[in-house]
Formats: structure tokens, C-alpha cells, sequence
């Protein structure tokens, strides 16, 4: 019996100590990701029977499809981030407006996910180059980047990014960032014909 109290108070004492460290302070470990490696970026010039030119990431394979009445499909394909941007190209004709309203309605689709919707307009009259670019931010958004840009007489195009997997943006965050600016390259160096 007498061991037994000598144990305890043997165990209690070391318990003690091993608790009296008040130096150390315990903090949750933040959350995770594995590292993505991103290719460099690098540009082509996509000119086809496409109505307009524009320049294309190296790393995304483009499929071409026409549609009655005009309207094309475009889908730049990025394999290896298991991501699509659909597009859509439309003739116009002086419906310009109900297009804007169009796509105003696709964005506000997403603000049910979205923590964030930014917009950022287009406007360079001497190219013929008018749109917005949407950024729509939050952890489940399925599309984080959409724009539209047209002459506003004749041609107009419109795309979404895609990911073809349930998203989990905080964890693709550089993948988003690295298409987002091929995207705006994109964007930025496309001609109409």
C-alpha cells in the first residue's frame, strides 16, 4: 500500500512538471495544400477561319466548333489542370444590349457562392474592343473568371473558366491566378477581322 502512494505521488509529480512549460505557447497548425507546379507561360497566335485573332497559351489545346446560325464554340482545354475555358462566339445583330443583360444574369447566378464579384471594363474604341471582365471570388464558385467583349456591332464572344472537378478555390488559388493571366492575354491581344 505503501509503494502505491509513493508511485502516485511519483506520477502526480511528474505530471505536474511536465505541464509547467509556460513558454511555449500551442497554436493551431494552419491548413494545408499540396505544392502545384505551374509551366511557364508561353504564347501562340490562334488564327483560324475564327471571325477574330487572338493569342492562346502554348499549354492549352483549342477545339473548334461550329453551331447553326453563326454561333461558335470555342474550348481552350488545360490538361494538366484539369480546367476548360468555354467560349462562345455570337454574330451580332443590334442586340447588344440584351446580351449585356444575358450575361449580367449568368454572373449573378454564381453570388449565391460568391464572397466577391469584381469587374473590371473594357473600352478601347480605336481596336473596336468593348466588355467586362468578372472576377467572382469564394471557396465554391464554380466559374472564378468571366468576361464578354464585343465591337458592339457585328461580333461578340463570351467565356467562363471550368474546372472539371468540385471546387475548392482556396486550394487551386495559383492555378487560377496563372489561367486568369492567360486569360487576360488572351483578352488582351484578341482582333477582330
Amino acid at each position: 500500500m505503501r509503494y502505491n502512494i509513493i508511485i502516485i505521488l511519483l506520477l502526480s509529480l511528474l505530471l505536474l512538471g511536465a505541464c509547467g512549460h509556460k513558454n511555449e505557447q500551442i497554436a493551431p497548425k494552419p491548413k494545408g495544400y499540396f505544392r502545384i507546379d505551374l509551366p511557364q507561360a508561353e504564347y501562340t497566335l490562334l488564327d483560324t477561319t475564327l471571325p477574330f485573332t487572338m493569342e492562346v497559351s502554348k499549354h492549352a489545346q483549342a477545339v473548334i466548333t461550329p453551331k447553326d446560325s453563326g454561333k461558335i464554340w470555342i474550348d481552350l482545354q488545360y490538361p494538366q489542370f484539369a480546367a476548360e475555358l468555354k467560349m462562345t462566339y455570337f454574330p451580332m445583330h443590334g442586340n447588344l444590349r440584351d446580351r449585356m443583360v444575358q450575361e449580367r444574369e449568368m454572373v449573378q447566378f454564381h453570388y449565391v457562392k460568391a464572397d466577391d464579384v469584381e469587374y473590371s471594363i473594357i473600352s478601347d474604341p480605336e481596336s473596336r474592343m468593348f466588355g467586362q471582365i468578372y472576377d467572382i471570388e469564394g471557396s465554391d464558385v464554380a466559374t472564378p473568371f468571366q468576361f464578354w467583349v464585343s465591337d458592339s456591332s457585328y461580333h461578340f464572344l463570351r467565356g467562363s473558366l471550368y474546372f472539371n472537378f468540385p471546387p475548392n478555390n482556396d486550394s487551386i488559388q495559383p492555378v487560377i491566378d496563372y489561367l486568369r493571366n492567360d486569360l487576360l492575354q488572351l483578352v488582351n491581344t484578341l482582333q477582330w477581322r
